[in-house]
C-alpha cells in the first residue's frame, strides 16, 4: 500500500526516492532505429518525462499523489477531465454506461468466461484509472469505450471535426500500418495467429480482426469484468450480421500475459496495445520472455504505447501530467524502462521504434 504522507495533521517529509514504488534507474538508452510515421512527429532528445523516474519533480507529484485527500481529489479531476474530452465530441458517456447496466446477460457472460483458479498478480490489484478496485469492477468495465475514444481525441485534438469514433480509427489505423509496413520491410507474409495480449473489452482485438480478416485471433485478459464486455459484444455483432461472421472466429481467455496458455511457437503475432505503461518493469520483462516462446520463428512482438520520448507528453502542464500520473500507479516504472533494449537482450532482432503520432510508439522485434 502507499505510504501516508499525512501524519496527525503534520507533513511527513519527502522521501528521498518515491514512497510508492522502487524502481530501478532507466539504463544509458542503445543506439536504435526510429522510424517515424509522419514529417510532423517529433521526439525529445531526453530519454522520458521530467515529471516520471526519480527526478525532484517527479518526488514532489509522487508526494502529492501519497497524500489522500490530494489524491482523492486528482482522481475526480482527473476522470472528468476524460469524461470531458470524450463529450466534446459527442461521445455518449453517461449514456453508453446507462445501456451496458441494463444488460444482465453481461454477468452471465462473466460466469463463464472467468477462471476462478487464476491467482491475480499484486501489481494487478492497485487502484487504475481512477477506480479503487481497479480493471476488476463493472464500471471500469462498462467506461472503456469511451474512454478510449477520450484518448483518441485527446491525441488528434487539433481535428476539431472529428467524431470520437474517427478519431479511433485513425489512432487504430497509423498502428495496424506500422505493423503491416514492418512485416512487408522484413519480406515476412502477415499473420494467420495472433494474440491480443490485455486486449480489455475487445476494442483493440475486434479492430485486428478487421485488419487481418483471414487470421485466427485470441483476446487475453486478466479482468473478467472486460472480457465478459468483449464477448457479449462479439455475440451481439454475429447476431446483428450473421455475414459478419469470421471463418476463424475471435476467442477471449481470461489469463496472463506473462503465463499464458499458448504453445511453444504456435503464434505469427503478439500484440500489446497500451498495456505496459500500468506494468511494473519485471511484469514487462516476463511478457518479452513469454512473447520469445509462444512467436514461431519469423513472428512478431509488437507494444504499442505512449512514447516516452514524446515532446507532447514530456512538455504536459503539470496540472495535467499529475492528474495523469495520479491514475497510472506503475508510470515511474514505465518510462524508466528501456524496452527496446529488453527485446535485444531477449534475443529479439530488428528491434525498432516507429512513432505512429505525437503522443504514441510502437516498438517491433523479430523472433530468431
Amino acid at each position: 500500500m502507499p505510504t501516508q504522507m499525512m501524519r496527525g495533521g503534520l507533513m511527513a517529509p519527502m522521501p528521498t526516492c518515491s514512497a510508492r514504488y522502487v524502481f530501478a534507474s532507466r539504463p544509458a538508452p542503445r543506439m536504435g532505429f526510429v522510424v517515424r510515421a509522419e514529417a510532423m512527429t517529433s521526439s525529445s532528445t531526453r530519454d522520458k518525462p521530467d515529471w516520471t523516474g526519480n527526478s525532484p519533480l517527479s518526488k514532489v507529484v509522487n508526494w502529492a499523489i501519497d497524500t489522500p485527500p490530494l489524491y482523492n481529489t486528482m482522481k475526480f479531476f482527473a476522470k472528468l477531465a476524460m469524461k470531458n474530452s470524450a463529450e466534446s465530441r459527442g461521445v455518449r458517456w453517461d449514456g453508453h454506461v446507462a445501456e451496458l447496466e441494463k444488460r444482465k446477460e453481461i454477468e452471465v457472460i462473466k460466469s463463464e468466461i472467468e477462471n476462478p483458479a487464476l491467482s491475480y498478480p499484486n501489481y494487478y490489484l492497485k487502484p487504475f484509472h481512477a477506480y479503487e478496485t481497479g480493471n476488476l469492477e463493472w464500471l471500469a468495465a462498462f467506461e472503456v469505450q469511451p474512454a478510449t475514444y477520450a484518448m483518441g481525441i485527446r491525441t488528434f485534438k487539433d481535428k476539431v471535426d472529428w467524431s470520437g469514433e474517427q478519431c479511433f480509427v485513425e489512432l487504430r489505423s497509423r498502428i495496424t500500418n506500422a505493423i503491416k509496413s514492418y512485416h512487408a520491410r522484413h519480406g515476412l507474409p502477415l499473420p494467420s495467429r495472433i494474440a491480443d495480449m490485455g486486449c480489455s473489452t475487445g476494442m483493440s482485438t475486434t479492430w485486428l480482426a478487421e485488419q487481418f480478416p483471414d487470421a485466427s485471433i485470441t483476446g487475453l485478459d486478466l479482468s473478467p469484468y472486460f472480457l465478459a464486455v468483449a464477448e457479449w459484444e462479439r455475440r451481439r455483432r454475429v447476431a446483428k450480421s450473421p455475414s459478419s461472421k469470421r471463418t476463424a472466429p475471435i476467442t477471449y481467455i481470461h489469463g496472463l500475459a506473462e503465463q499464458s496458455p499458448f504453445a511453444e511457437a504456435s503464434l505469427d503475432l503478439v500484440n500489446f496495445n497500451f498495456v505496459i505503461h500500468e506494468c511494473p518493469q519485471a511484469a514487462i520483462q516476463s511478457f518479452v520472455r513469454e512473447s520469445l516462446r509462444v512467436l514461431q520463428p519469423g513472428g512478431v512482438l509488437a507494444f504499442v504505447d505512449n512514447n516516452p520520448k514524446s515532446t507532447t507528453i514530456q512538455n504536459l502542464p503539470p496540472v495535467l501530467f499529475t492528474l495523469m500520473k495520479s491514475t497510472e500507479p506503475w508510470s515511474d516504472e514505465y518510462y524508466s524502462f528501456d524496452l527496446e533494449a529488453a527485446m535485444q537482450d531477449a534475443g529479439f532482432r530488428e528491434v525498432i521504434t516507429v512513432e505512429t503520432d505525437h503522443r504514441h510508439r510502437c516498438v517491433m522485434g523479430i523472433r530468431p
